[in-house]
């Protein structure tokens, strides 16, 4: 079985509410993106605005290796400026204006179109009819891990290793391009020069240079370099690794779960007990030296409030559920 050879095996499109109002600040649009992260489409559309990518919002991020559609509102950002936006693989439709910026709430489901290739099994018929009784095991999908060390950055944050968070994302190069990899393999070589470091940078790399200009005005300030990247972002960081440890929970304990239940995400709130997924979350963080209280987050109180768990379901959990 194989699924996501080419962008276009997995299409998933945003199904949303909005209310409209032509006098209002924001204008919503669809983003449809092509090998693009949503988060780094969202940059550079803010760079072709001149403006910062705080104005955009959106409901969550799409996969990169896909087409995606969904919905982003933009404070006080013309149609007509947004129009005139030409990007490789981004294309951006009106949608309207509103009061309301795009947020979770605006989200009522996504649609999926998936092709699987290569499939040398048919549909395991018991899994599709448990599927269709009681549901399946919704592990949280890669799109909740954006870049590939984004939930290291998140154990550092919570450990209150605040330097080696924002030395990861300074970085961290594996899956780079060339120009990207030598501008941080010499930045983990030359850890502290910040001035000598973001020469090296290209332009491109926006919120890197972001941080490392904070650095270059406040060299130990690593707390005020990562308040620089946008509560959005840093937020994906806390919650990947939050569904890393849900993950390996989960698969410890599946085959002793019964029914369809609604397993807790570990966070500063969250109560566990000794059933069986509990004591899987407890081992999890165990290993990993964590504690519920490592949640709230002290060193950067406003990412307290965020650990609740998204609702979603990941297509590409289900499919490889369904035909594994």
């Amino acid at each position: 079985m194989l699924i996501k050879q080419l962008p276009e095996d997995f299409a998933v499109e945003e199904l949303i509410r909005l209310e409209l109002n032509e006098n209002g600040e924001q204008t919503y649009f669809w983003l449809t993106k092509r090998n693009w992260t949503t988060g780094k489409a969202i940059s550079t559309i803010a760079q072709r605005c001149h403006t910062s990518m705080r104005r955009f919002k959106f409901a969550g991020n799409k996969d990169r290796n896909a087409v995606t559609k969904q919905a982003v509102s933009a404070f006080k950002i013309s149609p007509e400026q947004l129009k005139r936006i030409m990007i490789k693989d981004i294309e951006i439709n009106i949608i309207g204006k509103g009061n309301t910026p795009i947020s979770l709430g605006t989200l009522s489901g996504n649609k999926f179109t998936i092709i699987v290739r290569d499939l040398k099994a048919k549909v395991n018929s018991k899994k599709l009819a448990k599927i269709k009784s009681v549901g399946f095991p919704n592990y949280f999908g890669e799109q909740r891990f954006g870049y590939g060390n984004t939930h290291l950055v998140g154990k550092e944050i919570l450990k209150g290793n605040l330097e080696n968070a924002v030395k990861l994302i300074i970085t961290y190069s594996e899956g780079s391009n060339n120009d990207t990899k030598i501008a941080k393999e010499f930045a983990l070589k030359n850890w502290g020069d910040w001035r000598a470091i973001i020469v090296k940078f290209p332009n491109y790399m926006d919120l890197e240079k972001a941080v490392l200009n904070w650095l270059i005005q406040n060299p130990t300030d690593f707390g005020g370099a990562l308040r620089i990247i946008p509560k959005t972002m840093r937020r994906m960081y806390i919650h990947a690794y939050q569904s890393g440890i849900w993950n390996k929970a989960l698969e410890k304990c599946l085959d002793k779960i019964k029914g369809n239940p609604e397993l807790p995400i570990p966070g500063t709130d969250t109560k566990l007990g000794n059933d069986v997924f509990s004591k899987a979350i407890k081992s999890a963080l165990k290993r990993e030296k964590i504690i519920l209280d490592d949640f709230s987050s002290k060193r950067i109180p406003e990412l307290a409030s965020v650990f609740s768990l998204e609702k979603g379901a990941y297509a590409t959990e289900l499919i490889k559920y369904l035909f594994g």
